[in-house]
């Protein structure tokens, strides 16, 4: 279920400093939060848009 693989990893900013905002999925709230993305590595819980992270992972 590519819902539950991506949408349920924790979040991970990696280790780089190249900081960009970038959207996740909370499983706990239900929801998608910002948090800055260093640029390289962390996984795939990571969105672009507010509602691109909504459209993929909230569930209703």
């Amino acid at each position: 279920n590519p819902y539950a693989e991506r949408c349920g990893l924790s979040l991970d900013p990696g280790p780089c400093r190249n900081y960009e905002v970038r959207w996740y999925y909370d499983t706990t709230a239900n929801s998608c939060a910002q948090f800055w993305f260093g640029g390289c590595l962390g996984n795939s819980n990571r969105f672009e848009t507010e509602r691109s992270c909504r459209e993929t992972c909230v569930r209703v």
